[in-house]
């Protein structure tokens, strides 16, 4: 219990930070030098690896570590962060079929401001379950995304995994990111007592493909606290027959985003 009640603080503490889920105000695909609405500079994708280079003056104010930007300054995807004068944030990320993204985050923005906390259920000792990895010579599998207009993206994926739950044997496909597996799923509570586009699961198999499916630690996706996340859907392999009464259920709002 002790583990979980640190996991629920942790989520929290993750929501509050400066670059939490609630604060994200854009997303832009970058596919050639442009400027975009929120934030100085011109940011141009990078030719060999995910990331973006910036480039401004110092009368534009943004800063990398401390220090004015004035020039040309390259953008590590997931590392680099781009502080404007206002207190806005930026950072270069990526996602299947989009190397390329600039992610501009506000901590003074609407949804932020209504923000309380994440409505959790008390951990369920019946919620855990026991599964087995199956792997594929393909190591691939198409999910939709919740922004794309149409067609699916191929996300690495480790395999399945073979689980039965509620009488049902199920094969979940994980995708990955970064180094590590997540299950997105739906289940009976999906759009009732849960965020209606489904939760996530982190599982990390052991040596012999073993894998705990503990879903008291199941978390909502970044696309329950902003919309302008482009969040990976639950297959239909992933939806799930019964109720998965424990994790976390919804974002508690001030009031109406």
């Amino acid at each position: 219990m002790q583990a979980f009640e640190q996991w629920k603080a942790t989520r929290q503490q993750d929501m509050l930070a400066p670059q939490g889920d609630a604060s994200l105000i854009a997303m832009h695909a970058i596919k050639e030098a442009m400027i975009v609405p929120e934030v100085p500079g011109t940011w141009t994708p990078t030719t060999d690896a995910p990331g973006l280079t910036v480039r401004a003056t110092a009368a534009d104010g943004l800063k990398i570590n401390g220090q004015l930007v004035d020039g040309s300054y390259d953008v590590i995807a997931y590392m680099t962060v781009v502080e404007a004068a206002d207190g806005r944030t930026m950072m270069a990320t990526n996602q299947p079929e989009s190397n390329h993204l600039l992610a501009v985050w506000d901590t003074s923005c609407e949804a932020r401001k209504n923000y309380v906390a994440i409505d959790t259920y008390m951990y369920n000792e019946a919620a855990v379950f026991e599964g087995q990895l199956v792997q594929h010579a393909e190591q691939t599998f198409s999910f939709t995304h919740t922004s794309d207009q149409a067609g699916t993206r191929e996300h690495a994926s480790i395999g399945e995994i073979v689980v039965d739950i509620a009488g049902e044997t199920y094969r979940l496909r994980p995708f990955a990111a970064g180094a590590y597996s997540i299950i997105v799923f739906r289940d009976s509570t999906s759009g009732a007592d849960t965020y209606g586009t489904g939760r996530m699961l982190v599982i990390e198999p052991d040596v012999a493909g073993h894998v705990k499916l503990d879903f008291n630690y199941a978390f909502l996706p970044p696309c329950a606290f902003s919309p302008h996340f482009n969040c990976p859907m639950p297959p239909f392999s992933n939806r799930l027959k019964t109720a998965i009464s424990a994790g976390e259920k919804n974002v508690l709002w001030q009031s109406v985003k």
